[in-house]
């Protein structure tokens, strides 16, 4: 896995508007819904992968107390600019998930947007648990999501492009059955006075199965409380693309 993100960053939020909503925001409700019928209490919380710090943003907002991590330099710069001067609990740190450390251990633990397909071994998925448990308090909870392999075999088999104010991104998707693993080579292209520039990314992510992230759940020291395939886009015939994982720390 690559150390984060280096030129996505400062063009990401406007990106995901051009869908309509960003993925954080789209998924929000459902995690509330989840805190309430697990009836997870606290107030800290970790987001693994935070990104621009979209989630911890909403949820600091309902009196959580969060800290979010990401590999990406720049994920955490955008994060911390857009939060700056606010008076919400928030602390962003740059770490990999796979050496994630806190000072303080927390209630709650999330990671979204397929964050952990982008750990390209069991090993790695299993040390980044490992890790996340020894980041919660005793029956703390980790409430996230993995993609499903019909979201591979459907988003990661096609290119598309994307215009926006000031920029396009063209998605170029590889999936490999096989190997289980799928490739996006991102270009970003920025128009300028003589010819555009271009910003090359290259995100890589892993297919696991249910059966395999259970185990490692279990071998971290998880039980898996729910494990549901879900849709979160409002098109019914795309299918449910999405795996939503809750797993209590025993």
């Amino acid at each position: 896995m690559d150390a984060g993100y280096r030129h996505l960053p400062p063009y990401y939020d406007r990106w995901q508007k051009t869908y309509g909503k960003d993925f954080s925001t789209l998924i929000f409700p459902k995690l509330l819904s989840t805190i309430r019928a697990h009836r997870i209490a606290g107030t800290t919380m970790l987001d693994v992968a935070c990104g621009t710090g979209t989630l911890a943003q909403l949820m600091a907002r309902r009196g959580w107390d969060v800290t979010g991590i990401d590999a990406s330099a720049g994920m955490i710069l955008e994060a911390t600019a857009k939060t700056a001067g606010s008076r919400l609990r928030l602390t962003f740190l740059r770490q990999d998930m796979r050496e994630l450390a806190l000072a303080r251990p927390v209630h709650l633990a999330t990671s979204f947007f397929d964050s952990l397909n982008h750990l390209m071994s069991g090993a790695e998925l299993g040390e980044t648990f490992r890790r996340i448990r020894a980041a919660l308090l005793p029956r703390g909870w980790l409430v996230f999501d993995t993609s499903t392999e019909r979201c591979f075999t459907t988003l990661w088999t096609q290119s598309e492009t994307i215009t926006t104010h000031g920029f396009s991104i063209v998605l170029d998707n590889a999936y490999d059955p096989g190997r289980k693993t799928a490739v996006c080579n991102v270009t970003i292209v920025v128009p300028g006075e003589g010819e555009p520039v271009r910003l090359g990314e290259r995100v890589s992510e892993r297919y696991y199965t249910r059966e395999e992230i259970a185990g490692l759940l279990s071998e971290a020291g998880f039980a898996v409380r729910e494990s549901e395939d879900f849709n979160f886009t409002s098109n019914p015939a795309i299918g449910k693309l999405k795996t939503w994982w809750v797993a209590e720390a025993v």
